[in-house]
């Protein structure tokens, strides 16, 4: 009979192994495949968020070089879903991204996938990532047929990625048992959460979305503002309660990420709860908001700039007719600039028209051709629809040009110049009455004039079709 004995007496016994990874290394292919699913959705959602913004903050327009970037990234943004159907860019138009849209629905779906330890739904990652290499594919494909691969190269780059990504996370996902997940601390998503709320456009977009889209329309019109209120939707006091509502859905995400996935615990009902007051104090944040947001946007729409800005020189409202029955915006003309060259008209806050003139409106030092000195550093008079205002180009500021303005587009309707000046000024018949200090001084004039005084000659003005 055979007998088997050790070499070493004191050596352990031989025991059976497994022939798997260790548990370490598990957990680290485990959390390379849930970075790479997190991927496709930085990807998707960054690109749509960046719309998102651009859109619901028309204010944003200025950013440098957005027209190239938005035009890069326009693969991965899908008009429907961020800006309500319409084209933000060239490379939009005709198109409302539907390969964008169910990229974004893979990427939330293969982020979601890859959280769970099931073999369905581990297998199930495939479906998305093959999905979004179609989706990828069809998009590419259309760029190319319509001549525009090379300005929109980085976001072909990024398909690339995203396609990448995806196929990796979801072969491997399938391939291999996913580790249990770490457990969520408090500070889980915390960083983005606070990144949101840094960038203050993000949740003011959130928040005009949601209560007050009205103000975007009313913020896009004055995008085109060259001299001032281009921002006067954006600094408004329904400004700060729209970003305050937009930074109330970013908690309320937050927390409902922290509760995620449902689970039978104390831990979870009190994380639903507080999503739920969240929503419902951003709903009595939003009220007010939204009614705040509708009185600026009439303000906007009707009022006259000349009651909140002070601009540096001066300016005019034009008296409305009470004869319409239909609400009409408030005419301003307004002079500013360095050397109040500037003439700008407005409707409401929206900048109708803006001229460059040759002489400088204000300081105007000026006398009535009977010598009494005029009060004020711009020399003017309101007649109708028209403004006669002095000007000079004189080193001691005595007038001696003066212009007839319109106060509906500040066109120049005549000129009358005094060669080297200086010109005496009156202004007889004015509508608003007579006011002495303002030169305003009717002597027997029957009609509207402006008197004028030219080396000791006295010419008579008609106000608005200037002189002869």
């Amino acid at each position: 009979m055979t007998k088997i004995t050790y070499t070493n007496p004191g050596a352990a016994r031989p025991d059976v192994g497994s022939l798997g990874p260790s548990g370490a290394e598990r957990a680290e292919d485990s959390r390379k495949i849930r970075q790479a699913a997190t991927i496709p959705l930085v990807i998707s959602l960054g690109a749509q968020w960046v719309f998102f913004i651009h859109y619901w903050i028309p204010e944003t327009s200025t950013f440098p070089a957005k027209e190239m970037w938005l035009t890069q990234l326009s693969p991965l943004a899908s008009a429907a879903l961020t800006s309500e159907g319409q084209p933000q860019v060239q490379a939009q138009n005709g198109q409302w991204g539907l390969p964008a849209l169910v990229l974004l629905i893979c990427a939330f779906a293969l982020f979601w996938l890859s959280r769970t330890q099931h073999w369905l739904g581990r297998t199930a990652m495939l479906a998305p990532a093959a999905l979004g290499l179609i989706a990828a594919l069809a998009s590419v494909i259309a760029l190319a047929a319509k001549g525009e691969l090379r300005s929109t190269m980085i976001g072909v780059l990024l398909l690339i990625i995203w396609v990448w990504s995806a196929g990796y996370a979801a072969l491997h996902g399938f391939l291999d048992n996913l580790a249990p997940l770490p457990p969520k601390s408090w500070y889980s998503g915390l960083p983005l959460l606070a990144a949101y709320a840094i960038i203050g456009p993000a949740p003011t977009a959130v928040g005009r979305w949601l209560f007050a889209p009205e103000m975007r329309d009313a913020a896009n019109a004055l995008q085109e503002n060259t001299v001032a209120l281009r921002l006067a939707a954006l600094w408004t006091a329904s400004s700060a309660l729209l970003y305050l509502c937009g930074l109330l859905i970013g908690v309320a995400v937050w927390v409902a990420y922290q509760a995620w996935p449902p689970r039978r615990d104390a831990a979870f009902i009190g994380r639903c709860l507080i999503v739920i007051g969240i929503l419902i104090v951003t709903g009595a944040v939003g009220w007010p908001a939204t009614s705040v947001a509708e009185k600026r946007v009439t303000e906007l729409a009707y009022e006259s700039p000349a009651d909140e800005v002070s601009f540096s020189c001066g300016s005019w409202i034009l008296d409305q007719p009470t004869t319409t029955s239909q609400r009409e915006p408030a005419q301003t003309l307004v002079i500013n600039g360095f050397t109040c060259r500037t003439v700008t008209t407005f409707a409401g806050y929206q900048q109708l028209s803006t001229r460059e003139l040759n002489v400088s409106l204000s300081p105007v030092t000026a006398y009535t051709p009977e010598g009494a000195k005029i009060s004020g550093r711009i020399v003017a008079a309101e007649y109708g629809e028209v403004i006669v205002v002095a000007g000079t180009n004189r080193f001691d500021t005595r007038p001696n040009v003066l212009l007839g303005l319109g106060l509906t587009d500040s066109a120049e309707l005549w000129r009358y110049v005094c060669g080297d000046g200086p010109l005496g000024v009156r202004f007889a018949n004015v509508p608003g009455g007579d006011n002495p200090a303002d030169g305003h001084i009717t002597q027997g004039e029957v009609a509207p004039e402006v008197v004028a005084s030219c080396d000791g000659q006295i010419v008579r003005i008609n106000p608005m079709t200037g002189p002869g």
